[in-house]
């Protein structure tokens, strides 16, 4: 996206990304999920988000997709934003449903438009995309300020809470992102992580600044079950 502020320019990127999905015959309303960099999250966060509400507004997306938004680096230079899209269009309509779960609040309470997770059904297989995910409570607060066990054990309660309420756990995860803030706490969450049975899939340990400078830790994760299971 282009523009002369923050705001200006996240809304234009998700024009561009609004064209680029017309050329494949699709649209915003196709978008189960987005991942969106910041070069600088602290900076601009509150402009990504105003942004987004407006556009998904101006198109009246319900359910929003499911998003993971951290810092990272636009080339070239002239950006402060990029996003990544996943669409899905089918013959017939897809069966796209919300994740949520009582130990977290509606991310879009607080300014941000994305939902916690979509369950995606097809013919064969139902598909639960967990949005990054991290140390929040029900009210929307961060808990366990400056302990990255703490927190990444409320970010596994979290997101094991959200596959519960699919019928899912841990051992049906086939991939995931592992974001943290201090490089120096990965021994810690990555024997958390085994301990939890939060392993055994592809999972990439990246380091990136959060949403909120006091989050220490936040993943994201994709689960399928087959379609009688997941209809059980």
């Amino acid at each position: 996206g282009t523009g002369g502020d923050a705001f200006a320019q996240a809304l234009d990127m998700f024009g561009a990304a609004e064209r680029l999905l017309a050329r494949c015959g699709m649209g915003f309303r196709d978008v189960i999920r987005t991942w969106i960099d910041l070069r600088d999250i602290d900076r601009d966060y509150d402009a990504l988000n105003r942004a987004r509400r407006e556009f998904f507004q101006r198109h009246g997306l319900d359910p929003r997709p499911a998003s993971t938004g951290v810092q990272g680096v636009p080339f070239p230079d002239a950006h402060d934003f990029s996003i990544r899209l996943h669409a899905v269009r089918s013959a017939r309509p897809l069966a796209i449903g919300t994740m949520s779960t009582p130990t977290l609040n509606e991310a879009w309470s607080y300014g941000a438009d994305f939902s916690r997770g979509l369950r995606v059904a097809d013919a064969n297989k139902v598909t639960l995309y967990v949005s990054g995910t991290a140390s929040i409570d029900e009210a929307g607060r961060t808990v366990h300020l400056g302990d990255a066990a703490a927190q990444g054990e409320r970010m596994l309660h979290n997101i094991a809470t959200l596959l519960a309420g699919q019928g899912a756990t841990f051992a049906d995860l086939v991939s995931g992102v592992l974001y943290l803030k201090r490089p120096g706490d990965a021994p810690v969450l990555r024997a958390l992580c085994r301990q939890r049975g939060f392993d055994g899939f592809p999972c990439a340990l990246v380091e990136a600044p959060l949403c909120r400078p006091e989050l220490l830790c936040e993943a994201e994760a994709v689960a399928m079950l087959p379609f009688d299971r997941a209809e059980a």
